[in-house]
């Protein structure tokens, strides 16, 4: 179905094309700058060599010879070297909300792909450390990325990818023994379960582990001389011995647990989830292969892959005491993604852009490889805090969890002030306070380009005015309050269905009703573009405009107060925008409550 805009510059592009008697394409219609001006604008500025005039001549000139007949528009007028076009208000109106009572829970849907499958990595959190702040943007960038390329058509296939063994276990693992008296050499499976009974229920945590990483890092800055141990305590994870292999899975079930509770928290959804440790023998077969096959070298005792010709340097893929490296491992997760995934068309890695250069030093390798597709690198900018940056290795990291708490504490007591004296029971508080926060945590990080450093403040993400999450959720319940006091319940559904047989009325007469439904009809286009660019911030920037429509409409026109036929087409308006705004949100993973 071709929903309103596609219409709309379609039939204008048609119409355009008659005038000059030569192919206008609808890309070549434009929004203008200013509404006042019009809907909908053609620029002329190709046309003047090949007709030897000027833009403003062939401006006047097309607008004087449209005619629109039987259609939405009602005018069109020059403006400089531009023709600008009026749409009917009730024509416009009409079209939108019929549009959304038709095609329901699929407005905003676009088919540009035939389910073609896409691999799309991102929640990489490593094990053996604590979720913090700085792994937020991350998480929330991902989940909205793959809700808007579902939308498009892709078949999404969401993975997490976590570093479960490695250097940080090694260091984690070390400490963590030697803090509890163990000598690493020698340890024993009878050892091991001393040490994890000696660890408090609520210390099972990533936080505790977050502090061991932090603080044998700290041990080996001062003390180099046990490097060594380090060295040996990650030969033996990787040859499996018994008691390391104990203690490793024990603790990596304690991270991986909050993983989930985190995930399900953020509404974040994994298809396949992805351990460092599935594929570290057989990145270790692969740097042996590339060795055979003359595609790596050995250098200073490591084993290096050479891309200086493609001037990227030299990769380093097993480093000189034999063992493996985060690119030793990846080049095996690239290889078992196409096993188990053999008919993707596409593969996505979402990745924090500090880490671009490596991994076009492993794509470079992977089409040495002939692995296809070869992935495709989504790099965004990282996350601070008024306080500043953070870091794992130095322990000045803002738990997630913490965090979260504080988010939801002010959260919570804001919605208290504001329903002071309406009695909502301590579930409604609660659950509010959560839609809140979630919606202040992650629209900040999703409406700015990915390519900018995002800095956290709380008062501002939680404000009701001004471009955040909590104004669009605001604009929503407030269209809700409209539908409950005429007596009508808004669906549990985004979308209100079954009202396609219904006749809807063509008198709608007010300008803020056709901006409205204007930016409505937007909102396919913008998810389309979304997916096309990998940029999420195009539908958070839509749900910011449309809540600015919804709040001018509120302000203009006095719903309750219609009559007849108008009122009913009215609150199907409200009913269409709210359903729109709900499902925008819906694509950036963030809730809307019922009231706030």
């Amino acid at each position: 179905m071709t929903t309103s805009w596609t219409y709309w510059k379609n039939d204008l592009a048609k119409r355009l094309s008659d005038v000059l008697g030569g192919a206008v394409s609808p890309d070549d219609i434009v929004v203008p700058p200013d509404r006042s001006l019009g809907d909908f604008a053609f620029g002329c500025f190709k046309l003047a060599k090949a007709m030897g005039k000027s833009p403003a001549d062939i401006a006047k000139e097309i607008a004087s010879k449209m005619n629109f007949g039987q259609s939405d528009f009602t005018s069109a007028s020059a403006a400089g070297p531009y023709v600008n076009f009026t749409l009917s208000v009730g024509e416009a109106v009409h079209r939108v909300v019929r549009d959304i009572e038709v095609l329901g829970e699929k407005y905003g849907s676009v088919e540009t792909k035939k389910a073609d499958e896409l691999l799309l990595e991102f929640a990489q959190p490593n094990t053996h450390k604590e979720i913090h702040v700085g792994h937020l943007r991350n998480l929330v960038l991902g989940q909205a990325l793959s809700n808007v390329l579902s939308a498009a058509g892709w078949k999404v296939v969401p993975m997490s990818y976590h570093g479960d063994v490695g250097a940080h276990v090694a260091k984690c693992l070390w400490w963590l023994g030697k803090g509890f008296r163990f000598q690493v050499s020698g340890f024993s499976v009878e050892q091991a379960d001393k040490l994890l009974d000696q660890i408090p229920v609520e210390r099972r945590t990533g936080k505790f582990l977050g502090e061991m990483y932090a603080e044998a890092s700290r041990q080996l800055e001062a003390n180099p001389e046990w490097k060594d141990e380090v060295s040996d305590v990650q030969r033996k994870l990787e040859a499996h011995d018994p008691a390391w292999e104990k203690l490793w899975r024990e603790t990596r079930r304690w991270s991986l647990d909050e993983f989930a509770t985190i995930f399900d928290d953020l509404g974040v959804k994994i298809a396949r989830q992805y351990l460092e440790s599935e594929v570290v023998d057989r990145g270790q077969e692969m740097v042996d292969h590339l060795l055979k096959q003359g595609v790596a070298k050995e250098s200073q005792g490591a084993i290096v892959v050479d891309l200086e010709d493609k001037k990227l340097g030299v990769f380093l893929i097993r480093k000189s005491d034999g063992t493996s490296l985060y690119a030793t491992k990846d080049l095996a997760l690239a290889e078992l993604k196409l096993k188990e995934y053999p008919k993707a068309e596409r593969s996505l890695i979402l990745v924090d852009n500090r880490q671009s250069f490596y991994f076009k030093q492993l794509f470079e390798t992977l089409r040495m490889l002939e692995l296809n597709p070869v992935p495709e690198f989504v790099g965004y900018e990282f996350v601070t805090l008024k306080s500043g940056a953070m870091s794992s290795r130095e322990g000045n990291v803002v738990t997630y969890q913490d965090f979260r708490n504080e988010v939801i504490s002010y959260s919570t007591e804001e919605v208290v002030k504001r329903h002071a004296e309406d009695k909502w029971n301590d579930g409604k508080i609660e659950h509010t306070a959560w839609c809140i926060a979630m919606a202040g945590m992650k629209f900040g990080m999703l409406k700015q380009d990915n390519d900018k450093v995002f800095t956290f403040d709380l008062e501002q993400a939680l404000s009701f005015d001004g471009d955040t999450g909590p104004y669009c959720q605001y604009a929503a319940t407030r269209l809700a309050s409209i539908l409950r006091k005429a007596g009508s319940t808004p669906s549990d559904s985004p979308f209100v269905r079954g009202r396609e047989d219904e006749p809807l009325t063509r008198s709608f007469d007010h300008t803020s009703e056709k901006a409205l439904a204007l930016t409505l009809a937007q909102f396919p286009v913008k998810v389309a573009q979304a997916a096309e660019e990998l940029r999420p911030s195009l539908v958070a920037q839509w749900c910011i405009d449309a809540a600015q429509r919804v709040n001018e409409f509120y302000r203009d026109v006095n719903v309750l107060e219609s009559e007849g036929e108008l009122k009913e087409g009215r609150l199907r308006l409200i009913a269409a925008a709210r359903s729109a705004l709900v499902a925008g949100l819906g694509l950036l993973a963030i809730p809307v409550p019922d009231e706030m």
